[in-house]
């Protein structure tokens, strides 16, 4: 087996471990965090994609459970990549604040924010009928 990796080829783990998913893996790795051998493949890994592989650590007491290994230069098209541009942007400064140059979609509300959104459907789903006129 040889040791060099080109672009686009299988990456090893990917050999190591043929499997992603959430049980006990019988090929763990060395977590680069905690140093256990503890580490697979994430059940989320897409096999298809040889320039990100998705990691978790089954330590309990490793801090970093969840770790994405990402290659940022292969020599190939890996800059064309909207992850890899992202992070060439916060490297070099032009995007100073992720969240305001892109705010995340999901908006939280208040109590008093929902009460005023909500409060024609729950007038509508409580009040009594009217008397009949007569």
């Amino acid at each position: 087996m040889s040791n060099e990796w080109e672009a686009g080829a299988t990456p090893w783990l990917r050999r190591h471990q043929p499997n992603a998913g959430y049980g006990s893996e019988p090929n763990p790795i060395q977590c680069m965090f905690c140093g256990s051998r503890t580490v697979k493949r994430s059940g989320t890994d897409h096999d298809d994609d040889p320039g990100r592989i998705e990691l978790y650590c089954d330590n309990g007491l490793c801090d970093a459970r969840e770790m994405v290994l990402l290659v940022k230069r292969d020599g190939a098209d890996s800059g064309l990549r909207a992850d890899v541009r992202a992070l060439h942007l916060i490297d070099d400064g032009t995007l100073d604040d992720v969240h305001a140059a892109y705010p995340p979609e999901a908006r939280s509300y208040s109590v008093a924010d929902m009460a005023r959104v909500f409060k024609g459907v729950a007038e509508r789903r409580t009040r009594k009928p009217s008397p009949p006129k007569g």
